[in-house]
């Protein structure tokens, strides 16, 4: 097991960001149109949710952290690299997804930035490389398949059940 403080102190991020979004969305108008939901309630069910499931994977990191305490320092380096290279994907990866969002709509931006964060995290994490010919297909397509589903069925929650429109 690696000694890698970076998945620790991502889970303590979620915390801190998602508390912080709770309390801003509490400053947020409520105000009721009959029979829906408040403009404050999609944002405080989010942050809520997230801050519940990132405190038990905090535990669980932390623990596992501890009990890798004494790791080789060569395997610690190269945990810690992964880890920031794996951060610097993910954050290129929403400024691209930023970026493109207007331009290309919903549907398109999310399944490309969904389908570039599994892959790309795949090959940083080392798991890529393990794969035979084959494997590595199946997993692109594995990979376009859930991005695709995972933008649509999102488009639909958030289009015909909350109502709230999204770039097509």
């Amino acid at each position: 097991m690696q000694r890698d403080i970076g998945k620790p102190l991502f889970d303590l991020v979620l915390l801190i960001a998602s508390a912080a979004a709770f309390a801003l969305s509490t400053t947020l108008q409520n105000v009721e149109i009959a029979g829906d939901l408040s403009p404050s309630f999609f944002p405080k069910l989010i942050s809520g949710l997230i801050f519940l499931f990132a405190v038990p994977c905090l535990i669980k990191d932390i623990r596992e952290w501890r009990a890798a305490g004494a790791n080789d320092v060569a395997r610690e380096k190269t945990g810690s690299a992964r880890g920031l290279v794996q951060w610097g994907l993910i954050v290129a990866l929403t400024v691209g997804y930023i970026l493109i969002f207007e331009l290309l709509g919903y549907i398109p931006s999310t399944a490309l930035f969904a389908f570039c964060s599994v892959i790309g995290l795949a090959i940083v994490s080392g798991t890529w490389q393990e794969l035979s010919l084959i494997e590595r297909l199946k997993s692109v397509l594995m990979a376009a398949v859930f991005a695709v589903i995972l933008a649509i069925a999102i488009f639909y929650v958030f289009t015909e059940l909350f109502e709230i429109p999204l770039p097509d």
